[in-house]
């Protein structure tokens, strides 16, 4: 079974229906722009901390690609000196 890495977890469905039911049954427009200001806040914070991972992913990854790299152009090298030459 392929668990789809956009899913969102059970804990994480219960935190959306809670906090669409508060908001949904809030009737205080100050506690309810609260509410909205520290969503913001909190979404921010989110794409802040998905940028930077995928930054990290990124490094991580052309630093494995250029270990790579690195191997080929050594066997290349190794292999191109012990070739015999015929003239």
């Amino acid at each position: 079974m392929a668990i789809d890495p956009v899913e969102r977890p059970l804990e994480q469905s219960f935190e959306v229906e809670k906090l669409t039911r508060l908001i949904n049954d809030c009737r205080d427009l100050e506690q309810l722009r609260e509410m909205a200001l520290a969503l913001v806040q909190q979404v921010a914070q989110q794409k802040a901390a998905s940028a930077w991972m995928a930054n990290r992913a990124t490094e991580s990854e052309n630093a494995k690609l250029e270990m790579l790299a690195e191997v080929i152009r050594r066997r290349a090298a190794g292999g191109s000196e012990s070739t015999p030459q015929t003239d």
